[in-house]
């Protein structure tokens, strides 16, 4: 728009100057006429043309400005000229001086036409002055929807901003939690049982060369388990069925195993957090509960998949605060159950046993039923 409105200035004083001088001759008006045409010319150019503007640029417009005002006056075949000086002044001024100033020009032109006429024609004053104040107030309004876009533009962007940050922030947290329960559930469990197998060693000084073989072998399984973790090369459900898998781990862990529903495909990431969290509530049940009896139950249902895991032992006050590994450990578990969606429940109380039940939903293809 800019360049547009700095061409047509230059078109109009072209034309102004041709038009003049067909009708008038080169006296002491004229004189003075081209010399404030060519003087405005310049100051205009002198804004407009190069690459470094900022201040020259308002200087050079007003320059131009204060020329053409009196060579409106006594050259009215100028007063064409107004149309980009209007546009002009408004771009190199704040709305409100820039609209003193170009009402300054509206009257201006308006004189020039009055003194031509000698006051006989009011249409023709009228005409151009309303016509300014048209112009003037479009422009303002134009500017003022420009403004509103740009800001608008900008609190969009600033929102876009913020909303990636907030994503990548909610992203690193949810690998923050998916790490530490990855941690838990391998590291710190194989750990935990080298340590108890150390202290029987200590108990049992009978089965001491057996015990340390035993740590010796879960130590190392830590350690393919860290390393796995740490390459991201931990393979959730590999090739095996999430019910075999959780037989497996269940016998494992001298519980019983039940199947219930038809046996479907499960996505990775599903059966890896309930083989995550069956594992985690049987080290805990073998750990705390002293129960006589653990079941696992795996449900398939048409759009989910849950897992049951009761035992009959001593149970706990689920209210009271638990103790930092085991209060850990059930953050653990619902996270990784809530993460995909799923809802985790626990429910226990003293000598009642304690029963840890999650479904998560999931999309089983028609194709994968067993």
């Amino acid at each position: 728009m800019h360049i547009a409105v700095d061409l047509g200035f230059g078109i109009l004083m072209a034309v102004s100057v041709f038009r003049y001088f067909s009708n008038h001759p080169f006296d002491g008006v004229g004189v003075w006429a081209l010399a404030l045409a060519v003087g405005s010319t310049l100051a205009y150019a002198a804004a407009v043309l190069g690459a470094d503007r900022g201040k020259r640029q308002t200087i050079g417009i007003l320059t131009a400005t204060a020329l053409w005002l009196p060579l409106a006056v006594i050259a009215p075949s100028f007063s064409w000229c107004a149309f980009a000086l209007i546009f002009a002044v408004y771009r190199v001024l704040p709305r409100r001086q820039a609209t003193v100033t170009s009402a300054g020009i509206v009257v201006t032109v308006s004189t020039g036409l009055l003194i031509m006429s000698d006051g006989q024609d009011l249409g023709l004053v009228l005409g151009p002055f309303f016509g300014g104040i048209v112009v003037s107030t479009a422009y303002v309004a134009l500017d003022r929807t420009l403004e509103n876009r740009r800001h608008l533009t900008d609190e969009l962007l600033a929102t876009r901003e913020q909303l990636a940050r907030t994503e990548r922030d909610a992203g690193a947290l949810a690998e923050r939690g998916r790490f530490a329960s990855e941690l838990h559930d391998t590291v710190v469990q194989r750990t935990a049982s080298a340590l108890l197998l150390l202290e029987s060693t200590d108990e049992s000084r009978d089965r001491g060369d057996a015990a340390i073989a035993e740590v010796r072998e879960v130590l190392r399984e830590a350690l393919v388990e860290t390393r796995q973790l740490l390459h991201g090369l931990q393979a959730p459900a590999e090739q095996e069925s999430l019910s075999a898998a959780l037989r497996d781990l269940a016998h494992s862990h001298a519980a019983e195993f039940t199947a219930v529903g038809e046996d479907h495909a499960v996505e990775a990431d599903v059966a890896h957090a309930l083989l995550r969290v069956t594992q985690e509530a049987l080290v805990n049940a073998g750990k705390h509960a002293d129960a006589r009896t653990v079941r696992v139950t795996l449900t398939f249902f048409d759009d989910a998949v849950g897992v049951d895991i009761a035992d009959d032992g001593r149970g706990f006050n689920t209210e009271q605060e638990q103790p930092v590994e085991a209060g850990y450990g059930l953050r653990a578990m619902a996270w990784r159950i809530e993460n995909l969606g799923g809802r985790f429940t626990l429910e226990s109380a003293i000598d009642q046993g304690t029963v840890i039940a999650c479904v998560v939903p999931c999309v089983i293809p028609e194709d994968s039923r067993a």
